[in-house]
C-alpha cells in the first residue's frame, strides 16, 4: 500500500474560537481528539507509513501522537519551519523521503474509502489522481465540473454547475512538485494537471466528514459517534 502524508499544520481560520488554541486535528469528537479516530481508520484501510505535514500549533500534536497514540502505523513528522509552506509546499517537503507514489489527505478529513480500490486504479508515470464525489454542493462547495467531455476543476472559482466536489484523498508523485516553488497551495497542482488533462480521477459513493468548517465539525459531532461506534 502506498504511504500516506496527511496534512496537519493549518490556522484552521475557518472555525473562528473552535481551534483558537488547539490544532483541529486535536478537537474532540465521540471523547478522543479526530486524528485518533482518522489515524484508526487509515490503519484499518491498509495504511502501514503515515507522515504528518506540520506547522501551525506543531508542538501539541507531535506530543499527543508520541504520547497518547496507541496504533501500529509507522508515524514520522514534516515540518513547515519558519514559515507556512502552504497545503501544496508542505507536500512537496514530505515527498523528498518518499520514493513511490504516495496518497495525500487532509487532517479535517474522515474518508471511509477502500484505499486499495483507489491505488489499484492509479497509473504510473501520468498525472496525479484525485478522488471525487458527487456531492451536488451538500457537504461542501462543489468544485469538480463535468462537461460531457473532461472534468476542470477549480478550487476558488468553480464552475456553478458543478456538481462534484474534490474529495480531499489524492495520490502523487513527487515529479509532480517539479516546477513548484517555495509556498503554494495544493489546488494549484491538481488545477495544472487538470487543464493539461492529465489528471486521473477516482469517483467514490462513499460520502466524507470534514472537520474543517464548522458546519461539519458540528456535523461530525453528531454524525461520527454513531458511525465509529464511540
Amino acid at each position: 500500500m502506498h504511504p500516506l502524508v496527511i496534512l496537519s499544520g493549518g490556522k484552521a481560520t475557518r472555525l473562528g474560537d473552535f481551534s483558537a488554541n488547539k490544532p483541529k486535528c486535536l478537537l474532540p469528537i465521540g471523547g478522543q481528539p479526530f486524528i485518533v479516530h482518522q489515524l484508526n481508520l487509515v490503519e484499518e484501510k491498509g495504511i502501514k507509513s503515515v507522515t504528518l505535514c506540520l506547522g501551525h500549533l506543531a508542538s501539541e500534536v507531535v506530543n499527543f501522537v508520541e504520547k497518547k497514540y496507541c496504533g501500529n502505523l509507522d508515524i514520522n513528522f514534516s515540518f513547515d519551519g519558519d514559515a507556512l509552506l502552504g497545503t501544496g509546499g508542505a507536500v512537496k517537503k514530505s515527498s523528498q523521503k518518499i520514493d513511490t507514489p504516495f496518497f495525500v489527505m487532509y487532517g479535517d478529513s474522515y474518508l471511509d474509502i477502500s484505499f486499495k480500490e483507489v491505488s489499484d486504479s492509479y497509473m504510473l508515470k501520468k498525472g496525479p489522481l484525485m478522488v471525487i464525489y458527487k456531492n451536488n454542493g451538500r457537504y461542501d462547495r462543489s468544485n469538480v465540473h463535468f462537461t460531457g467531455e473532461k472534468f476542470i476543476y477549480r478550487k476558488s472559482n468553480p464552475n456553478p454547475l458543478s456538481k462534484f466536489v474534490d474529495y480531499g484523498l489524492s495520490i502523487f508523485e513527487k515529479n509532480h512538485f517539479d516546477s513548484f516553488h517555495k509556498a503554494f497551495d495544493l489546488s494549484l497542482v491538481h488545477e495544472k494537471y487538470c487543464d493539461l488533462d492529465q489528471i486521473q480521477f477516482f469517483e467514490t459513493k462513499k460520502r466524507f466528514y470534514e472537520i474543517g468548517s464548522i458546519r461539519g465539525l458540528k456535523r461530525a459531532r453528531i454524525e461520527l459517534p454513531k458511525k465509529i461506534g464511540t
